[in-house]
C-alpha cells in the first residue's frame, strides 16, 4: 500500500508469512513512519474478509538498503519500484540497483512506455480500438 506522508510517498508490504509490515523509504526520515498507524485502521475496515484480524497489531520493519532518492521529485517512481521489486519470490539483491537515481530518465521512459501500452491494451480490447 503506498501512502502519502509529508510530502512523500513511502511504501508499505503486509508480509504475510512473517506477519510485519515491511516499510520502504526512498528518503529515510523518522517523520515519514509517524502517521502510518492510520493506513492500519484503513487496511482493517477495507480487508476485514481477507487478511487477518490482528493486522494492525503487527510490528513495522524498515527495509535496509533500499536505493534512495537524491532529489526531492522521484519518491513515486521509487515506490513503484519498490512495489514491482516486492512482488518477486525471494529476497531482493538491493545492491545491484543502487543506481536507480543515475537511471532515472530511463527508468520514467519505461514506465511511460508501460502505461501506454497498458492503456492501448485496455481500449483495444473494451472499444475494439485498432493502433
Amino acid at each position: 500500500m503506498s501512502c502519502h506522508v509529508a510530502s512523500h510517498w513511502v511504501l508499505l508490504v503486509a508480509n504475510l508469512k512473517e506477519k510485519i509490515w515491511d516499510f520502504y523509504d526512498s528518503m529515510p526520515n523518522p517523520t515519514h513512519k509517524t502517521p502510518l498507524r492510520c493506513a492500519d485502521e484503513v487496511l482493517q475496515e477495507d480487508t476485514c474478509d481477507v487478511l487477518p484480524s490482528d493486522i494492525a497489531l503487527w510490528p513495522l520493519r524498515v527495509v535496509e538498503g533500499v536505493p534512495t532518492q537524491d532529489n526531492g521529485n522521484d519518491c513515486g517512481i521509487f515506490v513503484m519500484k519498490y512495489m514491482a521489486a516486492s512482488l518477486v519470490e525471494g529476497p531482493v539483491d538491493w545492491s545491484s540497483q543502487k543506481d536507480w537515481g543515475k537511471d532515472m530518465p530511463r527508468i520514467r521512459a519505461e514506465m511511460v512506455a508501460s502505461f501506454c501500452r497498458i492503456f492501448q491494451s485496455s481500449l483495444l480490447t473494451e472499444y475494439g480500438f485498432k493502433f
